[in-house]
C-alpha cells in the first residue's frame, strides 16, 4: 500500500527560497532604479538576470513536484481557478517579464532607449513580483488539513524572511561587482538588520500563537519547533544563526568580510526557516487514519492466532 505523505519535502523549500530571494532582490533595487539612485542603474541588468535564473530553476524545481510532468502546463490551463493556478500564472508572468526588463540595461538592445516602455515593464514586473513572493503564504495558509499553516500572520513571515534573504543576496552579488564600500550597500544592510529583528520577533511569536492554538495540530506542529525534533534546526539555524548573529554583525561591523558573512548567514537561516515550517505542519488525521496500518509483524500474529481458532474450532466439530 502506498504510504501517507506526512510532510512536504525539500523541493518545495528550495523552490520557495529561490524564488523569494530572486524576486525581492530584484524588487529592491528596481524600485530604488525608479526612485533615480545610479548604483541600481549600473547594476539592475545583472542583478535582473540573477533574478530570472532563480525563479527559473525554482520553476523547474517546482516541476520536478509534480505527478505527470508532461501535462505541467493544465496548472495554468484555468487561471485562477484555484491556489496553485495563481500561482503559476503569477509565476509564467514574472520570469519573462523580468528578463525583458533586464534587456534594458544592455546597449546593443534596439528598445534600450524607449524610457516609457521601460517603466511600463518596471512597475508590471514589481506587481507581479510582490505577488509572487506573497504566493509561498497564501499557498500554505490554504491547506485546512494542516492547522500549523492557518495563521493570520504566515503571509508576512514569508514576506519579511524573503526580503531579508533578497538583500542578502543583493549584498553578496555587489560585493562581487565592486561596490562594496557604497553608501548604497550600507543602506541596505540597515534596513536588512531592521527586517532581521522583525523577524526575531515575529517568527517566535507565530510559533507561540499556534502552541497556544484550538486546533490539536497546529500544537504538534508548533511544539516540533518549540521543543520537539525540529528545535535545534528551528533555534539554532533560523533564529540564532540566521537571525540574531547577523544583526549583531552589521551593527558592529561594515567590512568586506564581515558583509559576506552576515549575508551568508542570512541565506542559511532562509532555507532552514522554509524546510522547518514546511515539516512542522502536522496533517490532520481523515476519517479511518486514527489508527495507523498494522506492522507485518502484526500481521503475522494475527494470522497465527486466527489459525489456531479455526484449528480449534475443527477439533469440537469433530468430536461431535
Amino acid at each position: 500500500m502506498e504510504k501517507q505523505q506526512e510532510h512536504w519535502g525539500s523541493l518545495p523549500a528550495w523552490y520557495l527560497f529561490l524564488a523569494a530571494m530572486g524576486t525581492s532582490m530584484f524588487i529592491i533595487v528596481a524600485v530604488t532604479d525608479m526612485l533615480g539612485n545610479q548604483i541600481s542603474a549600473q547594476i539592475n541588468g545583472w542583478v535582473s538576470l540573477v533574478s530570472f535564473a532563480m525563479s527559473s530553476v525554482g520553476a523547474m524545481l517546482l516541476m520536478l513536484e509534480l505527478t505527470h510532468k508532461t501535462k505541467g502546463y493544465l496548472i495554468i490551463a484555468r487561471p485562477f481557478a484555484s491556489i496553485l493556478s495563481f500561482g503559476g500564472v503569477i509565476q509564467s508572468l514574472y520570469i519573462p517579464l523580468v528578463l525583458v526588463y533586464a534587456s534594458f540595461f544592455f546597449n546593443f538592445i534596439p528598445w534600450v532607449g524607449l524610457v516609457w516602455l521601460k517603466m511600463i515593464v518596471a512597475c508590471l514586473a514589481i506587481l507581479t513580483g510582490l505577488l509572487y513572493v506573497s504566493y509561498a503564504g497564501i499557498e500554505l495558509g490554504e491547506a485546512k488539513g494542516r492547522a500549523f499553516w492557518n495563521g493570520g500572520g504566515l503571509t508576512c513571515l514569508f514576506l519579511i524572511n524573503g526580503a531579508a534573504t533578497g538583500m542578502a543576496a543583493l549584498i553578496l552579488l555587489m560585493i562581487i561587482l565592486g561596490y562594496d564600500g557604497q553608501a548604497y550597500t550600507l543602506a541596505i544592510k540597515d534596513l536588512s538588520v531592521a527586517l532581521l529583528i522583525a523577524q526575531a520577533i515575529t517568527v517566535p511569536g507565530y510559533v507561540l500563537g499556534m502552541r497556544l492554538s484550538s486546533a490539536e495540530e497546529a500544537r504538534q506542529g508548533a511544539d516540533k519547533l518549540w521543543r520537539g525534533d525540529l528545535s535545534r534546526s528551528f533555534w539554532v539555524g533560523v533564529i540564532t544563526l540566521g537571525t540574531v548573529v547577523p544583526v549583531i554583525i552589521n551593527l558592529l561591523f561594515s567590512s568586506e568580510y564581515s558583509l559576506s558573512l552576515s549575508s551568508a548567514l542570512i541565506l542559511f537561516g532562509g532555507i532552514f526557516f522554509r524546510v522547518d515550517f514546511l515539516r512542522a505542519a502536522v496533517r490532520a488525521a481523515l476519517p479511518g487514519e486514527e489508527r495507523d496500518e498494522p506492522s507485518r509483524k502484526e500481521i503475522v500474529e494475527l494470522a497465527a492466532t486466527l489459525e489456531s481458532r479455526w484449528q480449534e474450532k475443527a477439533r469440537w466439530l469433530n468430536r461431535e
